[in-house]
């Protein structure tokens, strides 16, 4: 419901201040929002007549597209870094958290693995590890910090897991995988025995790789994915008496001049505060 209520009133903020003949917003996300922002576009699109295109894939990919000029309205990020950093370059005049998600591991179903077994399948010198692209992705990020978090408590072992671990990605101009996801084609062609995928993913493959098995990491190894929304449309001219949405505090959208998240957010009025989602 949170990530309805603020592409919404992102997406009506841009629609609000677009010209008529050019009714039409641009979405690129994060992979990860595959189903979900799809599902909220098409909605919002035939709500407010206009067109709505998404793109969607590795968060690290999309941001260098629109920094090499391609355009987008709303930028969904599955961190906060690559939204954060259109803000602070001036490209964008909002930012907001608006979802967390959490780290599983997708392994065939006959590993048997659950909760209690999945850091020490991860340990077992003999398992390969499927992983999505450091720096590129976010998810590959939060991998390494996984790794980091384990080896707290097994000394030695982040750089034993990477040693294991396999990138699992389409390249720029690749072709897409035939199941339309990667992990799951490296799994069911043997190429990795496990891979760490997000959560929110299940019902994806479950319908891909229905006798695989998604499993959650212990609490003690969660390492808290949180998504962020920029609207990074170039700035045009705001209509007389418009409020213009423009930082985040505290994970809640403020109304401000488009320049004052940079040096701080103000303490929230009664008319933010109305507005928090």
């Amino acid at each position: 419901m949170r990530l309805f209520v603020i592409f919404t009133s992102l997406a009506m903020l841009i629609a609000h201040n677009i010209r008529a003949e050019d009714r039409a917003l641009t979405v690129f996300a994060a992979g990860s929002l595959r189903e979900a922002f799809s599902a909220i576009a098409k909605d919002f699109g035939a709500a407010h007549k206009i067109q709505v295109r998404t793109e969607f894939g590795p968060s690290g990919r999309m941001r260098e597209r629109m920094e090499h000029g391609e355009q987008a309205d709303l930028f969904a990020s599955a961190d906060i870094g690559h939204a954060r950093t259109f803000v602070e370059d001036g490209r964008a005049v909002v930012m907001a958290m608006f979802a967390r998600n959490s780290i599983c591991v997708l392994a065939p179903e006959q590993l048997g693995l659950a909760e209690a077994t999945v850091v020490p399948k991860l340990l077992d010198r003999s398992t390969r590890i499927g992983i999505s692209t450091p720096k590129i992705d976010p998810l590959g990020d939060y991998t390494v910090e996984l790794y980091s978090r384990i080896a707290r408590s097994h000394a030695g072992e982040a750089q034993n897991l990477m040693e294991r671990s396999t990138v699992i990605e389409t390249p720029p101009a690749g072709s897409p995988p035939p199941s339309r996801d990667a992990f799951a084609d490296a799994l069911r062609e043997g190429r990795v025995d496990l891979a760490i995928v997000y959560c929110s993913g299940r019902d994806r493959y479950t319908r891909l790789l229905p006798k695989a098995a998604l499993v959650s990491l212990p609490p003690e190894f969660q390492v808290g994915p949180e998504y962020a929304l920029a609207y990074s449309r170039t700035p045009i001219p705001s209509r007389p008496n418009s409020p213009s949405l423009s930082c985040l505090r505290k994970g809640k959208l403020h109304w401000h001049d488009p320049g004052s998240c940079r040096s701080g957010c103000q303490k929230p009025t009664a008319k933010e505060r109305a507005f928090r989602p």
